[in-house]
This record gives structure tokens, C-alpha cells and sequence, in this order.
């Protein structure tokens, strides 16, 4: 395992400076610890210098992402299976847990787990109790210190019922929120440095300097990917080959765009993050599966985003969620998929209202023009999108 120390939390900033402290103070004592923040904020580093700074920091460190494990794999995962308890199952094995016994084990993305999943996390939390998968037998006295995260909020997640309660306040004991990196904008500079170091001295070159302009640019971007994305835009400069200083032009656009509104011109308003998603669909024939899918299940879309877009879909298809596939690039064999995948995640809307407007006449031009008219009417896609629901979530694809 990499060596992290403290001084890989590089940052100057008030909001560093606290996160560092109460690192160092989870680090004294053998408490779980929640950490909580966006994705790419820097969480699992955070875990890591707990782990290497505590007095377990020569025993084993084990990580597992909750989320990208299946549900049905996850316990075995931790708790370990014994032979022919499952197809697959050839020998006895070792769980996570009682790998990381005598040291620490990290949970990313805890809060995906199952609600059985986090009964059994529960357990062993409470009494240092496993089984494995297939056993009769429990296993007892596992000693390993739980470090947990997730970038959603843990409050929204208990009001729906997502995340149980009892586990919650056993593993946050001790939280530690980690900000955005658009919420410590003077620690970019020190970042951006870094990794350009890192990985010029990784390439055998020598670290180009950075352009003013350019580092203004690099501030005043928003970061959507927070720390792991200002990372790749280092390694990607450093692998394009030797330079002596990075200029504005050698940065991706989305990044350069904040250079420009230095003069003040009349421009019209920046077009809502979702329907430029339906778009890349509608009008530049992206497929469903490649532009919604994967945002969705990296959370960078939420559920009400998803439901936002098919909403957007059934207005143009006049509640056909046949013609809905077809106009969002799938296949039509995928209709099945499409829709178990909206049932699965509870994003499912309703067609009828939808319907309705296919039997509405056009042409009563000399009704009074109310409201309701209004409220009932069906813009076409290119020409009037809809007005974003509040709490759709930002997206890159739609930053500056």
C-alpha cells in the first residue's frame, strides 16, 4: 500500500486546516469515524492518514467500495463463505473483516449497502460477530476498526428511510465533512502544483510552470469532479509532453471559457444542465445507456434528474414510453431494460397526462389565452425545454 501521510492533505485553506486537526485527533483514538463529502473530494485519503497515523498503523488497512460490488457478492466479500456454499465457492475463504482484524477496514460508499447488508454490519459492529456465508458457525472477537463514507448526505438518506438509523449513530462517532473544492479555492494553486510535480518527476521531466492567466482560469473553475478531476487535468498535460509553462490553451475548454467574460456583452442565459442532456439524445443521436445511464449510477445524476429527463421524453412522445426508447437512442429490444431500469430505481412516471394532449385540438385561436392553456401546452424540444426542477443536481457536461 502507498505511503500517506499528512502531508498529502495539501491545502492552505481554513477548511484544510480544521479537516487536518480533526484528522490528527481521529487518528489518537480507536473511534469510527463517518467521513462525508462529494465524490473526488479526497475521503479515502483522509482514511488512510487516520489508519497510518493510529496505533494500528502496522496491522492491515482493507477497502472495499460498497457500490461496486453486487449486493449478492458483498457478503461473502466481507464476512467470508465457506466451501460449496455458492456456485463458485471451491475452498473456504477469509472475509474482508478478518483480514483487516488488529487494523482498520474502509467502507466507501456505505450508505448503497442493503438494508440487510446493513443489519449484518450492524451486528458486527455491536458484538465483533461474523458468520460466513454458508457456516453454522459464528466467529467471534474480530477486532478491526471501521472507517466508513459516502458523498450523500446522511440526513437526507435516514428521512427516506435509505440508511438506518442505529447504524448511522454506530458509525458516526466521529464525522468529518470534507468541502467541495469549489469551497476552497486557495488551495487549487497547491494542488495543481503538486500533481503536476508528481507526475513530471513520475515521466522524467521537468515540472512546467503555470501561466497567471491560466491559474486564474484554474480558480475560478467550478471543479465538478472536485480533486480527482483537477488531478487527471495535471497527469493529462504532463503525458501530452515537455512544455516549459502551461498557457490557457493548453487547458481542456470547459476550463478555458472562464477567461472570457471579462467584457460585458448581451448573451443569452446559459441553457439548464438537463436539457443539454436530453440534447446530446435528441439531436446529436447519443444513446440513453451512454449519456444518462453511467451519470446516474455514479450519482452524478440523482433520481429526480432521471425522472426530469423521461418526464422531458413523454411530452415529445405523447406518453409512449415505446416512441420514448426510440427517441432516446436505445435500441428497441431494450424497451424491457429501460423500463426495469426505471422501476428499479423508482423512476417511473405516469403516461396519462401525458396522453391527453394527443386529443387536445390546435386550433382554438379565439379562446381567451389563460393560464391553464398554458400550463397545458406541449413545446417542442429544441425551441422552449422545460424549467429545470429545483433540486436537479449540477452536472459537468453543463459547467462552464
Amino acid at each position: 500500500m502507498e505511503k500517506v501521510t499528512i502531508d498529502n492533505m495539501i491545502g492552505a485553506s481554513a477548511a484544510m486546516n480544521a479537516i487536518r486537526s480533526e484528522v490528527e485527533c481521529a487518528a489518537r483514538s480507536d473511534a469510527k469515524v463517518l467521513l462525508t463529502g462529494e465524490s473526488g473530494v479526497g475521503k479515502d485519503i483522509a482514511a488512510r492518514v487516520i489508519h497510518q497515523r493510529s496505533a494500528r498503523s502496522q496491522m492491515p488497512f482493507v477497502t472495499i467500495n460498497c457500490v461496486s460490488v453486487p449486493d449478492s457478492l458483498l457478503e461473502p466479500e466481507l464476512f467470508g463463505h465457506v466451501r460449496g456454499s455458492f456456485t463458485g465457492a471451491y475452498r473456504d475463504r477469509h472475509g474482508l473483516l478478518e483480514a483487516a482484524h488488529k487494523g482498520t477496514v474502509f467502507l466507501d460508499e456505505v450508505c448503497e449497502m442493503s438494508p440487510r447488508m446493513q443489519a449484518l454490519l450492524l451486528r458486527f459492529m455491536e458484538s465483533g460477530e461474523i458468520q460466513r456465508v454458508g457456516s453454522d458457525r459464528v466467529q467471534s472477537n474480530l477486532d478491526a476498526r471501521v472507517l466508513a463514507a459516502t458523498n450523500k448526505d446522511p440526513m437526507e438518506l435516514l428521512a427516506s428511510k435509505a440508511f438506518r438509523d442505529d447504524l448511522y449513530y454506530r458509525l458516526n462517532v466521529i464525522e468529518i465533512k470534507i468541502p467541495p473544492l469549489r469551497a476552497r479555492r486557495e488551495d487549487i494553486p497547491l494542488l495543481f502544483d503538486h500533481f503536476l510535480r508528481r507526475y513530471a518527476d513520475a515521466h522524467g521531466m521537468t515540472p512546467p510552470s503555470i501561466a497567471s492567466d491560466t491559474l486564474s482560469a484554474l480558480v475560478e473553475f467550478d471543479w465538478p469532479g472536485n480533486v480527482r478531476q483537477l488531478k487527471n487535468i495535471a497527469e493529462r498535460l504532463i503525458v501530452r509532453g515537455p512544455r516549459s509553462i502551461i498557457t490557457a490553451s493548453d487547458l481542456p475548454q470547459e476550463i478555458v471559457g472562464r477567461l472570457r467574460p471579462l467584457t460585458r456583452v448581451s448573451v443569452p442565459p446559459e441553457r439548464p444542465a438537463l436539457e443539454v442532456v436530453f440534447d446530446r439524445m435528441v439531436k446529436h443521436r447519443e444513446s440513453f445507456w451512454s449519456v444518462v445511464y453511467p451519470a446516474f449510477m455514479i450519482r452524478d445524476l440523482t433520481r429526480n434528474d432521471l425522472r426530469f429527463i423521461v418526464r422531458r421524453g413523454l411530452q415529445e412522445t405523447k406518453g409512449s414510453y415505446k416512441m420514448l426508447v426510440e427517441l432516446l437512442n436505445m435500441h428497441p429490444n431494450d424497451y424491457k431494460r429501460f423500463l426495469n431500469f426505471l422501476r428499479k430505481h423508482e423512476c417511473q412516471v405516469p403516461f396519462e397526462r401525458f396522453r391527453s394532449a394527443r386529443l387536445r385540438p390546435r386550433a382554438m385561436t379565439d379562446e381567451p389565452f389563460t393560464a391553464a392553456r398554458l400550463a397545458d401546452a406541449t413545446p417542442p424540444v429544441l425551441t422552449d425545454p422545460l424549467p429545470v426542477p429545483d433540486d436537479a443536481s449540477p452536472i459537468a457536461v453543463a459547467r462552464r
